[in-house]
């Protein structure tokens, strides 16, 4: 059988009235079969059935076996709620431990998720770094050699500029000591150097030169007059000095264009080496010469 369930505090209400109504009745068992016996009396009398006496006899009779009846019923109701409320009792524990027991999974399950994610976040960091890592030592590794191999290129260079140097000494001097005594032979590698002789020429086109020095014939010419005593040089018996135009030349082409020195000296027929000094040489007296005539810091006297 299934029992009724009280949700509200107004069912409950009415259950702990019905008690006490229950107790109530059960200590006065006397006030449920008053009524009753009278009812019976009076249908006796209308009947006209037996004496007084009998009648009296049966009506104690008939109210005893009422009330045994009564108490009956009575216990049985109470035996009932009572189990009803044992029921609800034990129905509201299972319900606050099965509650507590959903709550203790859903807790368990979110940490479980919770320390799955940390722990896939803690290794995607660490290859991410490890990645890092090995990107940076590849590009340091890249960069390393770069700078090996640009230092192999300009230490091969030199050993090949100072080389081609000694052998034309070597050959020179040995030409010298074969003629007794005669003008030794000038030799130097043969380069070409029609693009600059192009350039140096008095009909080549203005437009021209400016984009390839960027300025114009006239201030080229201007510069090479206000450097000629800083940087020119005497002829050799080895070999004849660079002009000081072409000198001039090789600086401010490789300070206009940026180029590297190996196409400095593809285009004005130089050596590597030889192109660097002549920025350097150039450089220097452009600061020590024109700077100083050109480029002026104000003074106190100038100010006023």
């Amino acid at each position: 059988m299934k029992l009724p369930t009280f949700a509200d505090p107004e069912s409950l209400s009415h259950v702990y009235n019905l008690l006490q109504n229950s107790f109530h009745q059960m200590n006065n068992p006397n006030n449920n079969s008053a009524g009753s016996t009278n009812i019976r009396k009076r249908r006796r009398k209308n009947e006209g059935g037996g004496g007084d006496d009998g009648d009296e006899d049966d009506d104690k009779g008939s109210v005893s076996i009422n009330n045994g009846e009564n108490k009956k019923h009575k216990k049985e109701e109470l035996k009932g709620i009572l189990t009803s409320i044992l029921l609800l009792d034990e129905q509201e524990k299972q319900e606050i431990d099965n509650s507590r027991r959903v709550s203790e999974d859903e807790k368990f399950s979110l940490e479980t998720n919770h320390k799955k994610k940390t722990k896939a976040m803690s290794e995607y960091f660490s290859n991410l770094d490890d990645c890092f890592s090995q990107v940076e030592e590849s590009e340091r590794v890249k960069r390393k050699n770069s700078r090996n191999m640009s230092n192999s290129v300009v230490f091969a260079a030199a050993c090949s500029e100072s080389f081609e140097e000694e052998s034309s000494e070597r050959g020179n001097e040995t030409t010298g000591s074969k003629s007794g005594g005669s003008q030794r032979r000038l030799w130097v590698k043969d380069r070409s150097k029609a693009w600059w002789d192009e350039c140096n020429k008095d009909d080549f086109p203005e437009d021209e030169f400016k984009k390839a020095f960027r300025m114009g014939k006239s201030t080229f010419d201007l510069i090479c007059e206000e450097l000629n005593s800083a940087i020119v040089k005497e002829d050799t018996t080895l070999r004849n000095a660079i002009p000081v135009r072409q000198r001039v030349a090789v600086c401010l082409w490789r300070l206009a264009t940026g180029d590297p020195l190996r196409i400095v000296s593809k285009r004005f027929g130089l050596g590597i080496s030889t192109c660097h000094k002549l920025v350097l040489e150039v450089c220097t007296a452009i600061k020590t010469v024109l700077m100083p005539k050109y480029l002026q810091w104000p003074n106190e006297a100038s100010l006023r």
